[in-house]
């Protein structure tokens, strides 16, 4: 179920699937087994960091389990981290795109948008205005979209996730970090109520304040 896109390779990257049993709730995490220490750094504050590629089959696919990850911990920043390595130089203008509807408060609506047309429509941007037309498709005003896109909070925010993606050492997508530190080995679980619960330890191990609300977002297309 939880499969990853290698970078290099572009190939689905199958892990070992480990027993249910091994993932009572009683039972420890283990480092090294269901998780990685990628860092000593840690957020202010508790966050979910998916690291994701709008190229990338699989991501799409567990959208719905990511929506429930973010459902699930309101009290947890839950932030989208799109990487560059995947759809050639269209990746890079996937990540100003993402950048611009997450400051305009359009990002749910658009995420969702952008993978339902490139997964099951078929509508591939291969170019700046296919990617323009796309997001006034969501409902992303065109004007807001072009003067947002070369701007220095635009280029900053792409700047962290590439910051993000090279710091964590991120090869294949999706990913799963929390806290900052803790790389989910996403193998290692069977289903989202073990995602879930392996989520909510590492959320709990460094004792960090509940985040901050975020500003809404806008969640319907704009007539």
């Amino acid at each position: 179920m939880w499969k990853k896109v290698a970078a290099l390779m572009g190939s689905v990257v199958l892990g070992l699937i480990v027993s249910s049993a091994s993932l009572a709730a009683d039972a420890p995490y283990e480092e090294g087994v269901n998780y990685e220490v990628r860092t000593d750094k840690l957020t202010p504050y508790k966050e979910i960091r998916e690291f994701f590629s709008f190229w990338c089959g699989h991501c799409f696919a567990l959208q719905g389990d990511f929506d429930r990850i973010k459902e699930s911990f309101p009290n947890a920043k839950f932030e989208r981290n799109p990487v560059a390595m995947l759809g050639g130089p269209m990746g890079p203008e996937s990540q100003r795109a993402i950048a611009v509807a997450q400051n305009l408060g359009f990002e749910d609506i658009f995420v969702n948008y952008l993978f339902t047309q490139m997964h099951q429509e078929g509508n591939i941007p291969m170019s700046h205005a296919d990617m323009v037309a796309l997001a006034v498709g969501s409902g992303i005003p065109q004007t807001r979209f072009e003067q947002e896109y070369n701007s220095f909070p635009i280029i900053g925010k792409v700047a962290q996730f590439d910051r993000w993606g090279q710091d964590i050492n991120i090869e294949a997508v999706p990913e799963i970090l929390v806290n900052g530190k803790y790389l989910v080995t996403m193998e290692s679980v069977e289903n989202i109520e073990q995602m879930i619960d392996l989520i909510d330890y590492l959320l709990k191990k460094d004792n960090l304040p509940d985040a901050p609300q975020g500003k809404a977002q806008v969640t319907t297309k704009a007539k």
